[in-house]
């Protein structure tokens, strides 16, 4: 019955009892986060070397939002995997026909918690390197909080490829509705249905105006689109489409950009304010303290998934 009156984007697939300490957000073990992007010439395998640097534990403050005012000064967190890869093809086209600019790849990130904005500026810095822009070693400096302090500025990558894949939880005995379940794959047929065919429609779009393979050659006289197709092949900058913001004529790599405002400096304008609390090292500088409050984790946003319930 719930599943009827939620959104179509929304299912509920099992439910467990809980007790009263129970926190949906704060008694996940870890999650797992899915980054969908297409391959779009992209080298995926300087991108899984990079993704990888992110496991383990650091401070993540040049790959977040800095969300101080909601009392959020520890940016230390752990990431338990980080991988990127190429999906199967689940498209109307049988596999190896499609270009390989667009198929479908996949950045997985699993960690005990994340920060506001963390996963979208992962991302962000993995397609710069899957482009060539930056070295993967560029993760280690990002990392080094040491050398370097305050996070240059650049633009993280949309949001809506971002999934909520899975979160995991201790003791839970999930009971799972077979009703619930056949009514949502169906729904998902349906969906699934309509988007690979809308899909076909604008990749036979891009058939019709030469950017994608096609058995009519370009400049034959059967469509005057053809024959003005720009020269440059759009697909190899489909990378770009996932960034926010417009991108430079002339790139500027991360450790060369204008700075954001440091940590500390944030953390006493709010605490200035008495937003936060001055922790005791700041303290001991004659710096004044604010009101205390506890800190809270800022999780970053992302769609959740739907086939799978949380285990």
């Amino acid at each position: 019955m719930l599943n009827r009156v939620l959104p179509v984007d929304i299912r509920a697939l099992a439910w467990a009892p809980a007790g009263r300490d129970f926190s949906a957000r704060f008694s996940c073990l870890h999650r797992t986060y899915h980054y969908y992007f297409p391959a779009s010439g992209l080298a995926l395998g300087r991108m899984d070397r990079a993704a990888r640097l992110f496991e383990g534990t650091h401070d993540f403050r040049n790959l977040c939002k800095m969300d101080v005012a909601n009392r959020v000064t520890n940016f230390r967190r752990t990431v338990l995997r980080a991988r990127v890869e190429a999906l199967p093809e689940a498209g109307p086209e049988p596999s190896g026909n499609r270009p390989a600019a667009y198929r479908m790849c996949r950045f997985e990130v699993r960690g005990l918690a994340f920060l506001y904005h963390q996963v979208r500026c992962m991302a962000a810095v993995l397609l710069l390197i899957g482009q060539g822009l930056e070295e993967p070693e560029v993760i280690d400096q990002l990392l080094d909080v040491d050398r370097n302090p305050r996070k240059p500025q650049y633009s993280m990558a949309v949001d809506y490829p971002l999934v909520l894949y899975n979160c995991a939880y201790e003791n839970l005995e999930w009971v799972v509705d077979p009703d619930a379940q056949s009514f949502t794959v169906n729904q998902l047929h349906s969906m699934w249905t309509q988007h690979a065919i809308k899909t076909q429609i604008l990749y036979s779009m891009l058939q019709g105006m030469g950017q994608a393979p096609s058995e009519e050659e370009r400049g034959s006289g059967t469509d005057p689109l053809r024959g003005q197709a720009p020269s440059q092949d759009e697909a190899s900058r489909l990378a770009d489409r996932l960034m926010e913001g417009v991108r430079p004529r002339r790139y500027k790599r991360l450790l060369e950009r204008e700075l954001c405002e440091g940590l500390e400096s944030r953390i006493r304008h709010y605490a200035k304010r008495g937003r936060i609390e001055l922790p005791a090292a700041m303290r001991a500088d004659g710096q004044e303290g604010g009101r205390p409050k506890e800190e809270e984790e800022e999780e970053d946003d992302a769609a959740p998934t739907l086939p799978h319930p949380p285990r």
